[in-house]
């Protein structure tokens, strides 16, 4: 066995990491290096292998620096499968779409300065009929089902506890008449008791473990201080008459940043006032979030869903979608 660490290694993005195994090519991940167009591009555009040798793709969850090249790979020729939850192939379809629409977008604005200095156009590194071509490749798994994939090796997720869908890869390998060797792929992995999914199924009986670690030396407040905490604020500001605004990430914050003033609303923690999701992108994967109730914690199920509530919808709550 041979592991080439492509991506998201001496850096923070562009998960991409390369298997061969028992003369085969299984890649996990395909993610977007994600900075500055002039340092991106040609590294996006160009991979340091053939797409066109890869036999299999493993996905972890559906966050861009993880799953935003998989499009071009499709493109310049892989045509495996793309294991992945379902909850991940479902945001996928979501997110890939509104990533090809930024690159469309980038590129016309690039153009008109090309243009501007008689240069030839330069094209997107992909389109949306890319993604569409992408997603017949995907194929929903469950968690804790194992897969073969070829003589020898066979994989199965755990619940990473991330953002929905998100796992972390258990592979089981024997290579010729060896003994089984266990390899894990953590992907990124949630914290423990955070609110709206599950937490971490912690990847264990291993003999490797392939771990990125972004924020491995951050320690995070328990959930409650980080409740009081927004709790207090809202309420200051709305005592001075002001505004909250929230930059938050379209999926996995967002929901639940809206899950938790929903939660403060019911305990009378914070004054009933008007809440907006300002963001096309919000509106979609929350609307995932609400088809994969098998994903989210016991307090968000139960409590929720199982008391026919909507967790991420509320009287004072208006999602735009423009």
């Amino acid at each position: 066995m041979k592991i080439q660490f492509i991506g998201g290694a001496r850096t923070v993005t562009g998960s991409l990491h390369l298997l061969h195994i028992n003369g085969k090519k299984i890649l996990l991940e395909c993610g977007l290096f994600q900075g500055r167009r002039k340092d991106t591009f040609e590294k996006n555009k160009n991979f340091p292998f053939d797409p066109q040798d890869i036999d299999i793709m493993i996905l972890s969850h559906a966050h861009i620096d993880h799953s935003g090249n998989i499009p071009n790979l499709v493109s310049k020729g892989f045509n495996g499968l793309i294991y992945a939850t379902a909850a991940t192939v479902d945001l996928c379809q979501i997110m890939l779409r509104d990533s090809a629409h930024l690159q469309e977008k980038d590129i016309e604005w690039v153009n008109k300065k090309r243009a501007k200095k008689s240069e030839p156009p330069a094209e997107p590194l992909y389109t949306l009929e890319d993604v569409e071509q992408a997603m017949e490749h995907f194929v929903g798994v469950q968690y804790n089902k194992t897969i073969e994939l070829f003589d020898g090796v066979s994989f199965s997720f755990r619940d990473a506890g991330h953002i929905l869908g998100s796992a972390g890869v258990h592979l089981e390998i024997k290579e010729d008449s060896s003994k089984k060797f266990s390899l894990g792929f953590s992907g990124d992995i949630g914290r423990p008791e955070s609110p709206v999914i599950k937490s971490p199924d912690i990847l264990r009986d291993l003999d490797a473990l392939i771990m990125e670690s972004t924020y491995g030396n951050r320690i995070h407040s328990p959930v409650e201080e980080v409740e009081e905490e927004l709790a207090q604020t809202i309420n200051m500001v709305v005592n001075d008459n002001g505004k909250v605004i929230i930059p938050a990430f379209a999926v996995g914050r967002t929901q639940t940043i809206v899950y938790v003033l929903h939660k403060l609303f019911d305990q009378g923690r914070i004054p009933e006032i008007p809440i907006y999701v300002d963001s096309p992108l919000a509106v979609d994967a929350t609307n995932v979030f609400r088809s994969h109730p098998e994903c989210l914690d016991r307090e968000t199920y139960r409590v929720f869903l199982h008391n026919g509530e909507d967790p991420f919808g509320f009287s004072r709550l208006k999602y735009i979608k423009k």
